[in-house]
């Protein structure tokens, strides 16, 4: 499968339409959201190359082999269901593109991974980070009695369900990482006898969950190095970095995270330690978990539910073959059909009565006042109105005026009757709302920044060239932690949105253009986007005739894009003739010299006789000879 994505749209297995992809572009497995149409709900789908799950040191010397032994473990992880794990509910294999992959498929979670939490800037409190830590201790613990090894326990492998409560994923899905197989990813959370050939138990999955609560509380990973060798090896005989800032959750984190695997506790051990330290802790507020995408109202534990009754249907009797109309014919006695009247007129005032005492119940059903429940906290409402036998349903709902987890308005409305019965809705608050990220390229600086700060959004800025955009435009924009989010996705209140500012072009170093033809100067100003401008044509000593003779401003000097570059035309050498010189003295000779325009260079001999002889750079020269303006005249006298 060259393209992981191409998969998106298509139909797998007759079942599972392909949504989006949720993991690495690159990863070996890839996982994917995807849509069941057997039970019309969506789901999470894992694929993964057959020949991968090769594995000779375990016995898997060939594909079948390996598919068997995948499908094994899958077997065994769908018969151990546990609300604290992403449990199986399907499993296979089969052919994409000519390759065969094994396929798995759990409940689908949308509210993100810790990981996706925690690379967002945010934090868990201790108290928070203790109830995360009971519930993997519960998943690690069952898994553990089923005789399974995660191996794998990280942030990332920790997924939110929408009630904010965390479960274990990837569990039987792929081997236990050993370090030669492992990601510098996954050796941030290896206990530090892997890294001496240990094999992956149940005590490195506690030290992983000590390492993963750790950083969700301190935002650091401990003695991490650049390999993957270097990192576990600095683990080799270090405690873990855990001090009394965190509470009396340090001393269970420390525990689970010695660095010798027979001092560390179970993960049954770790969970009682946490549960037991629960009443000297703060009470943990709720976790507000962030979708990677727009927000929807979350609809949720509807109460209470009523199964409808299994349809029975009625069966026909055929009539024999060959039967006639007059084989069917029955004739009934006059006291016969007295009866039948007799009856029919019985179950007539039967129906009525039903139908009397039916309607008499919902005529007399208790009624009862909705009570002003805004701002109530939501388990305190449930309670004032569980007598009422009101059919609840909570939804959940962003807004600024009402605190997370409390009451913002019911339906009916506080002072509104309702029955038995009915329906009654109550809106809870799910935290601010989140912030909708605007496309501001092409804005201004000043509209940008209004228009991400209206949404509850702070903003960094950066200046930076740009040929096509005006000063003070913003060029491009991204989210600081997620640079993949685009406009219209939603996030937390206050996200660091980055916005690159244009400063104009670039400015130019102006090029030599002294001795090119015109046509070739133009081509190379109109590269750098400047413009020539034409000066009168002058003499140049230096130049040949037709060749530019000069320019202004000077090579190298800086200035903006569309500056003129100006430029004359060489005339070539301004000839003059040399005044007469040779047998004067030199006071007459300078005077001359310098009056014709010449420079005067190097004197030798004595000055107070008679010049003897002239050159230029060398060349002798005499009275009268045509001599290039502003030569330098070398004298020589006896």
């Amino acid at each position: 499968m060259n393209d992981p994505e191409a998969l998106i749209g298509k139909v797998l297995v007759g079942r599972y339409r392909i949504e989006a992809l949720l993991s690495d572009r690159v990863a070996v497995t890839k996982v994917y959201e995807a849509f069941d149409l057997r039970h019309a709900k969506k789901v999470s789908m894992r694929l993964i190359p057959t020949s991968s799950l090769v594995d000779l040191e375990s016995g898997l010397g060939d594909e079948r082999a390996a598919v068997e032994a995948h499908k094994a473990t899958m077997q065994q992880l769908f018969a151990m269901n546990h609300p604290t794990l992403v449990c199986i509910d399907d499993w296979g294999d089969t052919f994409i593109d000519g390759q065969q992959h094994a396929f798995s498929v759990t409940q689908f979670f949308g509210q993100g991974t810790l990981r996706e939490f925690l690379d967002r800037g945010r934090r868990l409190s201790p108290s928070q980070a203790l109830v995360v830590g009971i519930d993997v201790c519960r998943a690690l613990h069952h898994a553990h009695q089923n005789g399974l090894i995660h191996g794998d326990v990280r942030p990332a492998n920790l997924i939110f369900g929408d009630d904010a409560r965390v479960r274990l994923t990837g569990l039987g899905t792929k081997r236990s990482a050993v370090a030669e197989q492992m990601s510098i990813e996954q050796a941030r959370y290896a206990a530090p006898e892997i890294g001496l050939g240990a094999t992956p138990n149940s005590a490195t999955d506690v030290y992983s969950l000590a390492i993963t609560l750790l950083e969700s509380i301190t935002g650091e990973v401990p003695f991490v190095g650049e390999s993957v060798a270097i990192t576990l090896a600095n683990r080799v005989e270090k405690l873990l970095p855990v001090n009394a800032d965190m509470g009396p959750i340090a001393a269970p984190i420390e525990r689970a995270g010695r660095p010798d695997a027979e001092e560390r506790v179970s993960a049954l051990e770790l969970g009682q330690a946490l549960a037991q330290i629960a009443d000297k802790m703060p009470r943990p507020s709720p976790i507000d978990t962030v979708v990677p995408k727009k927000f929807e109202d979350v609809i949720t534990r509807p109460q209470p539910i009523t199964t409808a009754a299994p349809k029975v249907e009625a069966s026909i009797a055929d009539s024999k073959p060959g039967a006639t109309d007059t084989e069917n014919v029955v004739v009934e006695s006059a006291r016969t059909r007295r009866r039948f009247k007799q009856v029919f007129a019985l179950g007539a005032v039967s129906a009525l009565l039903v139908t009397a005492l039916i309607t008499l119940q919902v005529l007399t059903a208790s009624s009862f006042v909705v009570p002003n429940l805004s701002g109530v906290a939501e388990a305190e409402a449930r309670n004032s109105i569980a007598t009422f036998n009101w059919e609840l349903i909570i939804r959940a709902e962003r807004t600024n005026d009402v605190e997370f987890g409390f009451v913002i308005r019911t339906e009916p409305a506080a002072g509104e009757s309702l029955k038995e019965g009915d329906t009654f809705v109550m809106y809870v608050s799910a935290g601010e709302p989140l912030g909708v990220l605007v496309d501001v390229a092409g804005q201004s600086r000043e509209a940008a920044t209004q228009a991400l700060t209206n949404q509850g959004l702070s903003v960094a800025m950066s200046d930076e060239a740009s040929e096509s955009v005006p000063v003070g435009n913003v060029i491009s924009w991204a989210v600081a932690k997620q640079p993949s989010l685009v406009a219209g996705d939603e996030v937390l209140p206050g996200t660091l949105v980055n916005i690159v500012v244009s400063s104009g072009p670039a400015l130019r170093s102006v090029p030599l253009i002294v001795g090119l033809k015109l046509e070739e100067a133009t081509a190379i100003a109109s590269e750098l986007g400047l413009v020539l401008g034409v000066s009168d044509d002058s003499f140049s000593n230096d130049v040949a005739v037709g060749l530019i003779g000069a320019q202004s401003p000077p090579p190298g000097q800086l200035v903006p894009k569309d500056s003129t570059l100006v430029y004359s035309i060489s005339l070539g050498p301004d000839f003059v003739e040399l005044p007469n010189i040779v047998g004067i003295n030199f006071a007459e000779a300078e005077k001359r010299l310098v009056g014709a325009g010449f420079v005067v260079g190097e004197v030798s001999g004595r000055k107070s006789y008679r010049m003897k002889s002239a050159s230029v750079k060398g060349v002798a020269v005499n009275n009268g000879d045509k001599v290039p303006r502003g030569s330098v005249i070398d004298m020589v006298f006896p």
